[in-house]
């Protein structure tokens, strides 16, 4: 599944908006919270799952995810145009996020040839 940066507000909260069908694909709603592994860091951290995920905001947000863009550079990005992710189900709860393309401070995904 597809997933993009997501900011809330003015930037004090970040996450990773889940796109399309994933959400209802690949999580559950009896899950309190996931783990999510990311591409530079080989522990997996827990990462909860609030109601609203299920009604309107299909956002997965956690400080950890906030420092992962710090880390490595995403934040800010321009305005409608946050880094995009793949994010693999391992089973069991567990999600592997990766980079779809991964260019240093890069505004927006390239799709196509340039």
């Amino acid at each position: 599944m597809i997933a993009s940066g997501w900011s809330g507000g003015r930037g004090y909260v970040y996450g990773l908006r889940i796109l399309g069908n994933g959400r209802w694909l690949y999580f559950r709603r009896e899950w309190d919270s996931v783990s999510l592994i990311f591409p530079d860091h080989d522990e997996a951290v827990e990462v909860p799952i609030t109601e609203s995920f299920w009604e309107r905001c299909p956002e997965l947000r956690s400080p950890a995810i906030k420092e992962f863009f710090l880390r490595n550079g995403l934040v800010p990005w321009p305005k409608h145009h946050p880094p995009h992710f793949s994010l693999e189900a391992l089973g069991g709860g567990v999600f592997r996020l990766a980079w779809l393309e991964h260019v240093p401070r890069q505004p927006s995904l390239l799709l196509g040839p340039t």
